[in-house]
């Protein structure tokens, strides 16, 4: 997997000049992480083991909206980006951290657990929804489901010109009661699932593992 190139990070992150106020204002500001270039790879086995990875980038638009108004000096970038990656060490799936300027992060982040013993799991965070489980005790199902930018801003960012890209494959030995996946297959016993987004108007992935 390949981590984006500065200066693909560049023609991002300057896509967000518009953007930023809108996406942000409902969301606690300093724990506001959008995804772009990104591979979800996660795993499931029926006893609700899971295994999932996140590789790409993570932008921090706070950072991003100081540095385009030129309301951010350099000491004042540090001491952000420093807050950032002290927030998101804080988890121990991120495996890989680094800063590429402007306010963008190159993140690889792994992950196991149980989803039947912990309930629910959200990656990045509750106010940055990218990826989230939940296990229905009354209905013996887990869920999955995208949760990358309010439905109610779909429309606003995509005139602004902001462009989520990446790739979720989800594989399970268990059943599949539903799913949106645009492409899905049976192999060995294992059901794979495949999302593309290409866009901020996609749906958003959803499957029920049964």
């Amino acid at each position: 997997m390949n981590i984006p190139s500065t200066g693909h990070v560049s023609r991002v992150i300057w896509h967000l000049r518009r953007l930023v106020l809108v996406l942000c204002v409902p969301l606690i500001l300093t724990s506001c992480y959008l995804p772009e270039a990104f591979n979800i790879d996660l795993s499931m086995e029926r006893n609700g083991d899971y295994r999932l990875s996140y590789q790409g980038m993570l932008v921090q638009p706070t950072i991003t909206q100081g540095l385009l108004e030129q309301s951010l000096d350099p000491a004042g970038e540090k001491e952000k980006v420093d807050k950032v990656l002290a927030d998101l060490r804080r988890d121990s799936g991120v495996k890989q951290l680094t800063y590429s300027g402007r306010g963008a992060f190159n993140i690889v982040y792994e992950r196991r657990g149980n989803i039947i013993r912990e309930k629910s799991f959200v990656f990045v965070r509750r106010q940055s929804r990218i990826l989230e489980m939940f296990f229905h005790k009354d209905r013996n199902t887990v869920e999955i489901r995208g949760g990358f930018v309010p439905d109610q801003y779909q429309d606003r960012l995509s005139a602004l010109g902001y462009q989520m890209t990446g790739k979720i494959e989800f594989r399970t030995t268990a059943g599949i009661r539903s799913h949106n996946a645009a492409e899905f297959k049976e192999v060995g016993g294992q059901n794979r699932l495949r999302w593309e987004i290409k866009s901020i108007t996609d749906p958003v992935p959803n499957v029920i593992v049964g």
